[in-house]
């Protein structure tokens, strides 16, 4: 990617300014970061097998509901409230199905990048997962990301239209090796350690480069010491050592990406 192209993304949709993970969110990523914006996002399952979008294993903390997402049926996951606790804006705002979610996907120009929240169960969640992509014909909206390699690998062997993308809080010895290995299109750096010389490493090997970025709230005390790491990103996406960064906020996305162009 070079800065006119580079994708730029919201981590669980805009969720700076929309409760995480909802359309709301999703709606809201779209109108900041125009179309190809992708919206990171989280995929459970429910007990009657419905894949929903939701980042806890309970839904206490987003949801006026208690209990395990695992537990519930899609019927009283769809019944709960999952704006509210943002902002009273937001009442109403729902758990999204996953299906849903890519329907909207298409008729606004979104991608999703679902992080795959369920572990020990590839044999019933990949045939579902594949089954949903071809009756949608849905491949180009996704990306699959997780922390497990091992299943990011099983993914891309059972899915293989699909990019994945390594998620990693480790600096590491060797991330082309790992990236070939687990078989995955992209990792994700922490931006602490980018400085080190891993997207090198990555991008001589043929694998794109992602960086999640701090939102300017958690930034702005650092760059009253004078460490302006947004500055930094600009540099690293004209260097071209960058090809998909992604935040909480997309509008500070979109500022990045139009200043490194210039």
């Amino acid at each position: 990617m070079t800065p006119q192209t580079m994708r730029i993304a919201g981590h669980r949709g805009h969720s700076a300014g929309a409760p995480e993970n909802t359309m709301a969110a999703f709606r809201k990523a779209r109108q900041l970061g125009g179309s190809g914006v992708t919206c990171e996002t989280d995929l459970s399952l429910t007990s009657d097998g419905e894949f929903v979008l939701i980042h806890d294993e309970t839904v206490d903390r987003t949801t006026d509901g208690h209990g395990l997402v695992r537990n519930m049926t899609y019927s009283e996951i769809a019944g709960l409230d999952a704006g509210s606790w943002y902002g009273p804006e937001f009442a109403g705002e729902r758990v999204p199905r996953l299906r849903d979610a890519l329907q909207f996907a298409r008729e606004v120009g979104i991608i999703y990048q679902v992080e795959l929240k369920i572990y020990d169960r590839d044999d019933e969640i990949f045939p579902k997962l594949k089954a949903m992509i071809a009756e949608l014909g849905c491949a180009d909206l996704l990306q699959f990301s997780s922390f497990d390699f091992v299943q990011l690998r099983a993914i891309k062997q059972a899915i293989p239209d699909v990019p994945t993308v390594g998620l990693s809080h480790s600096r590491l010895i060797d991330p082309a090796a790992l990236a070939r290995e687990a078989n995955v299109d992209a990792i994700n750096l922490e931006i602490q350690h980018f400085p080190s010389g891993e997207s090198f490493q990555l991008h001589d090997a043929g694998f794109a480069v992602f960086l999640h970025v701090p939102r300017p709230d958690r930034l702005e005390k650092l760059k009253t010491y004078g460490v302006d790491i947004e500055a930094r990103v600009v540099e690293w996406v004209r260097e071209g050592r960058l090809d998909h960064i992604i935040s909480d906020d997309v509008a500070q996305m979109a500022r990045i990406r139009n200043e490194a162009r210039g």
